[in-house]
């Protein structure tokens, strides 16, 4: 049996498989394929040669990137193209460009710049899925970068005469075209579906939500779209009927993969291995006679030896974790240390005098007057003691 493909994205929210739309089009993809695969949950897209989930793993081969993957199973005998024509594929193209460009921008959007779906929805999910540390920068990191992205839209009038965002019209346009294309069909191109029904089922159904705060989408589609909401839940309905994916193995204690996505557990299990081989290593290896006095005297010994140990280790695990810490606080930028030279201290905060700052060992208290020096001024009106002599 051909080895099953391994899918790294991330983790599902709201209802769905995953919060990702991009994750998500691979796993619809491989769904409707009837691929053999298992999807693994992910919290690191470090873990991906592009720093972006998805991953597929095939054997040994990475393969990161939505429209890679697809082209990658293609290759290996799962086309949902197959009976496309030439022309039907580059209206597919086009779609999917218009699907990951504007109808995902709109989706940042809602997400990011929407204050309440922000602070009630978004913060929410990504802390569920990030690691401890992580769930306190990271989101506002991926915020200025949407906030960078959708610099260049506009507010602008709509068909109400409203003032919108302008990605909201470009998200309406996308949703009136994808309309037109399926209007009473099963699917996109027919009664078959292919790699356009993947990719516009994972994006519609996170823009159908109405479980946000402020489910702006999801009233855009369901007034004026009723073709596409219904699509969403024949998808929905059509997904139950293909495969699952295999569930995911955990990964052996040691294993790289274990450090990623779940370090916790991985040290602790790596602190036990090693505390075990050190138990090996200075166990007392004469035979232990617990039948006489002397006996007992060495598994008393012995006892305290490996309590010993074990305290060594478990204060050496405290620093090593509290070092790690430090280290990653300082290297990330979060914690910035310098050092301050007194002098910059007393720049603009009084004591000077009217020292000169710019000259070496000039602290602004040479010219102050200490009391013990008589002072005299001469005719010219300079002013000296008897120090200056």
């Amino acid at each position: 049996m051909t080895p099953p493909f391994e899918l790294f994205s991330w983790g599902p929210a709201w209802g769905l498989s995953s919060f990702d739309p991009f994750c998500m089009s691979i796993q619809c993809y491989l769904s409707l394929s009837c691929a053999n695969w298992i999807n693994t949950k992910s919290t690191n897209p470090k873990i991906s040669p592009s720093g972006e989930l998805p991953l597929l793993r095939d054997g040994a081969i990475p393969v990161a990137g939505t429209a890679n993957i697809i082209r990658h199973l293609k290759r290996k005998g799962f086309d949902l193209d197959a009976n496309l024509t030439p022309l039907q594929l580059a209206q597919s193209s086009s779609y999917i460009n218009l699907i990951e460009t504007k109808l995902y921008e709109a989706r940042l959007h809602t997400l990011f710049m929407d204050a309440k779906n922000y602070n009630e929805d978004t913060l929410r999910v990504y802390s569920k899925q990030l690691d401890f540390m992580r769930r306190f920068y990271v989101p506002e990191i991926l915020k200025k970068r949407v906030v960078g992205r959708l610099s260049g839209y506009r507010m602008m009038l709509d068909d109400n005469k409203e003032l919108v965002n302008e990605v909201y019209l470009n998200a309406k346009d996308v949703f009136q075209a994808l309309s037109d294309k399926l209007s009473d069909q099963l699917f996109f191109f027919g009664d078959k579906p292919t790699t356009l029904d993947a990719v516009a089922y994972a994006h519609l159904s996170l823009h159908a939500l109405p479980l946000l705060t402020n489910p702006k989408l999801n009233a855009i589609l369901t007034f004026n779209f009723p073709n596409l909401t219904t699509y969403i839940t024949r998808m929905q309905a059509a997904m139950s009927l293909y495969p699952p994916p295999v569930p995911s193995q955990s990964p052996p204690p040691l294993h790289i993969a274990s450090f990623l996505t779940n370090p916790t557990a991985s040290f602790a299990t790596l602190y036990a291995t090693a505390k075990q081989r050190l138990a090996a290593l200075t166990a007392d290896p004469r035979p232990v006679d617990t039948s006489g006095e002397a006996s007992e005297a060495d598994v008393r010994e012995q006892r305290k030896r490996e309590a010993r140990v074990d305290a060594f280790y478990k204060w050496l695990s405290v620093l090593g974790a509290v070092g790690f810490f430090v280290g990653y606080v300082i290297v990330n930028g979060i914690v910035q240390i310098g050092v301050v030279d007194e002098g910059d201290d007393e720049d603009g905060f009084g004591g000077g005098g009217g020292g000169n700052h710019d000259e070496p060992g000039g602290d602004g208290r040479e010219d102050e007057y200490d009391g013990s020096a008589a002072v005299y001024v001469d005719e010219d009106g300079n002013v000296y003691s008897d120090d200056d002599e």
